[in-house]
């Protein structure tokens, strides 16, 4: 019974000191259900040639670190995240060209956040915005008929542009100097893509997605 004892009183004097000298700083990972919507291929040199796809649902992962700032009294919070979203094209829609498109499309997404949050008790929800740069890349695409046969391969392509995102959730405190976060983003990238199989330009895609995440804060 004494070394019980001894044990829980050592942790409990071990969190009570590890949480006073929080310092605001934090890490997080999260994964995320992301529901996209009409992914839109442009021609940057011919305004009219354009056309929509669309995508399965996919998936995010994410990283981040960021400050919950003591000079707003840790209203605000400025952090750096890290998005990966992976999305397969949808081969059973039907474009307006009676074809079929199967592939991929992924993208690697820095952003900076800034977010505003309830500091005090257990429950915090928040509210925010993030700006930053997207690095797409679009895999090997199969362009089929309707009657299935390969029409056309268009060969794999990447390329960056801007991107951005609201976002908004809440985190429960589970733990000493651990939340746990549910979350909802409204994610967007505006990217150019190499060659336009053929159609001698580049590519800009406009992808849009809502995406609902879960994920853990570990707080310093």
């Amino acid at each position: 019974m004494k070394k019980i004892g001894l044990i829980f009183m050592f942790l409990l004097l071990s969190q009570t000191a590890f949480a006073a000298q929080n310092t605001g700083f934090y890490f997080g990972v999260s994964g995320g259900y992301v529901i996209p919507q009409t992914l839109e291929f442009s021609n940057p040199d011919n305004h009219d040639d354009k056309f929509d796809t669309t995508l399965k649902g996919g998936y995010l992962l994410s990283i981040k670190t960021g400050w919950n700032t003591p000079f707003t009294r840790r209203i605000m919070a400025m952090e750096v995240e890290y998005n990966y979203i992976n999305n397969d094209f949808d081969n059973s829609e039907v474009l307006h060209s009676s074809t079929t498109l199967d592939g991929n499309m992924s993208t690697h997404a820095v952003l900076f956040n800034l977010k505003g949050r309830y500091p005090d008790g257990p429950i915090h929800p928040y509210a925010g915005f993030g700006l930053g740069w997207a690095f797409s890349g679009v895999g090997e695409i199969t362009e089929r008929d309707s009657g299935g046969s390969v029409i056309n391969i268009w060969p794999s392509e990447t390329g960056g542009g801007v991107c951005w995102q609201f976002l908004a959730g809440v985190d429960l405190d589970i733990a000493p100097n651990m939340s746990l976060g549910i979350g909802y983003k409204y994610f967007a990238a505006y990217t150019s893509i190499g060659d336009d199989h053929g159609h001698g330009s580049n590519d800009d895609l406009y992808y849009r997605a809502s995406i609902i995440t879960m994920g853990l804060t570990f707080t310093f």
